[in-house]
């Protein structure tokens, strides 16, 4: 899969007309597939991943503490959260966990 950084030149955000209101992230002006990342410009630690499929978030968006440690996870379908929502605090410990639906409504809260 594709991976490019977020200050890559030829990523770019489009606000073309789509059906959720959103808009398409071009890469080298296509709609980009693959995984946006981002690293801290003074420690070069990844902060974050978003996947995207033809050129909206879709699958899964993950952000990380600065030790290196995952800080959230969730799936992502247009501009839905769907499925898990979990958030981890600094040192592991998984603090929230919820579930939604494939339209992004909460269905429950596990912790």
């Amino acid at each position: 899969m594709l991976r490019v950084e977020y200050n890559d030149p030829d990523m770019k955000l489009r606000n073309r007309p789509t059906n959720w209101g959103g808009g398409v992230y071009l890469y080298k002006g296509q709609p980009f597939t693959g995984v946006e990342t981002y690293h801290d410009p003074n420690t070069n630690i990844l902060v974050a991943e978003y996947e995207y499929m033809d050129g909206i978030f879709d699958g899964r968006q993950a952000t990380y503490w600065p030790n290196g440690k995952l800080k959230e996870e969730y799936f992502q379908k247009y501009d839905y959260h769907i499925g898990s929502f979990k958030r981890w605090d600094e040192k592991g410990n998984l603090i929230s966990h919820q579930e939604n639906d494939e339209f992004g409504n909460w269905i429950k809260t596990i912790l």
